[in-house]
């Protein structure tokens, strides 16, 4: 994982601050999914409510995407991941004291405090995206994603070690992820204070760091002088925006009961780590090359190979999670079609968007994201109650499948190189 030596020191700078911060944070998604169903079950013995934990974490997440982006939009990035991390700290403090405790309520309520700093950290992709060109966007982007590969081999690991020491301290192996996450967050915050300067300042004055050569502009003129409105309603965005939908959507319905059917197959804690270990390294293990991918190639293949790969996810989910090694395949490639339609689907937001606009573009997208996420979330406990894992896996190739027509219905508009020609099209009020 390498960032050119063209690329200026404050920009390598904070790139490589903002992976830090991102590894970090998601350690606490990483065990969010992993352990919500679990937790659930413990606390009220029902699989109806296995995803209720993850349709929380979206409800929060799309609650605060706006505000969050507008808030950032006005007073940079800085200030507000600083406060994301620290809002999610104490949210993740709260959590581990209600599961010692074994209170319901204040499980909820600590993971929804949780969830709205998350959802404010997550803006990372808007701060990565603010300080690099459009040719170099999507690379780096892919970078930052791949934060999130030493935080969610650090999450199961957190799993395993809460509990293998939880008899020795006399405490639920289920809490003590949560009292580590708490140390973990404190020092995200931590490093994000140190971003000098802010991403938005960068990207103010872009052409300063990245002067304009025989490849392009550095920065699509039309996408900056286009409102959120006119943004939001151009069919690239918008073709972005439903592919995002649609594989966290996919992943939300089979991750938030996976950690339960594979508990009700027989397999351990440490077991179902280890599967859900593949996942991870779907998410986050190929983000850079996949960057670099949609950089070379354009945003619109990478997105139909995330479509393509999100949907064969569910199929292969189909096949039953009785096998270790079938769960393992499906959890691989879900996270895998996920990873590529979040690095190429937010190079394309960034792409459509300027300094003054991207943090709210990226928001309403978080918005629409997490409710439809939050949606498949629940749907994937009544579908695992009533018609088992395999209906869950049709319905998640389903969802993974609906973004080849959004694409479609673009068109032209996407481009050969949609980096380019989708900001123009938002400029031509396309």
């Amino acid at each position: 994982m390498k960032i050119s030596a063209t690329v200026h020191y404050e920009i390598r700078r904070n790139t490589w601050l903002l992976f830090a911060a991102q590894a970090m944070m998601s350690t606490g998604l990483s065990m969010a999914s992993q352990l919500g169903s679990l937790i659930i079950y413990a606390l009220t013995q029902s699989k109806s409510l296995a995803g209720l934990p993850m349709a929380l974490h979206y409800v929060a997440i799309a609650a605060v995407a706006y505000p969050a982006g507008r808030f950032m939009d006005r007073r940079g990035r800085r200030p507000g991941l600083v406060l994301g991390y620290i809002i999610a700290g104490v949210g993740a403090a709260v959590v581990a004291a209600a599961v010692s405790g074994h209170v319901f309520a204040a499980y909820l309520i600590g993971l929804v405090v949780l969830s709205l700093g998350a959802g404010m950290g997550q803006l990372t992709r808007a701060a990565v995206a603010d300080m690099y060109p459009v040719e170099r966007r999507a690379g780096a982007v892919g970078l930052v994603v791949a934060g999130g590969l030493v935080g969610g081999i650090t999450g199961p690991g957190l799993v395993a070690l809460g509990d293998r020491i939880a008899p020795a301290l006399g405490a639920d192996p289920l809490a003590i992820p949560y009292a580590i996450l708490v140390i973990a967050l404190i020092l995200a915050a931590a490093t994000a204070s140190r971003l000098r300067p802010d991403p938005r300042e960068i990207s103010q004055r872009l052409s300063e760091y990245f002067p304009a050569t025989g490849a392009g502009e550095v920065s699509p003129a039309p996408a900056s002088r286009a409102t959120v409105g006119e943004i939001v309603g151009s069919r690239p965005a918008q073709a972005a925006m439903i592919a995002l939908a649609c594989a966290q959507a996919a992943m939300a319905m089979l991750m938030a009961t996976s950690s339960l059917m594979m508990h009700l197959h027989g397999h351990s804690i440490n077991a179902i780590s280890l599967a859900l270990m593949s996942h991870v390294l779907g998410m986050f293990g190929l983000s850079v090359p996949i960057g670099r991918l949609a950089d070379r190639v354009g945003r619109t293949p990478v997105l139909i190979g995330g479509a393509l790969l999100t949907a064969s996810s569910g199929l292969v989910f189909t096949l039953g999670v009785e096998s270790a090694v079938v769960s393992s395949v499906a959890f691989y490639l879900v996270g895998l079609g996920w990873s590529m339609t979040f690095v190429a689907g937010a190079a394309l937001l960034g792409d459509l968007s300027g300094p003054a606009t991207r943090a709210r573009v990226m928001g309403i997208n978080d918005l629409f994201t997490s409710m439809t996420a939050m949606t498949a979330a629940l749907l994937g406990g009544v579908f695992l109650a009533r018609g088992g894992e395999t209906t869950v896996g049709v319905m998640a190739a389903t969802l993974g499948s609906i973004p080849l027509l959004a694409i479609l219905r673009a068109g032209r508009a996407m481009g050969p190189r949609p980096a380019v020609a989708a900001a123009a099209a938002v400029g031509d009020g396309k």
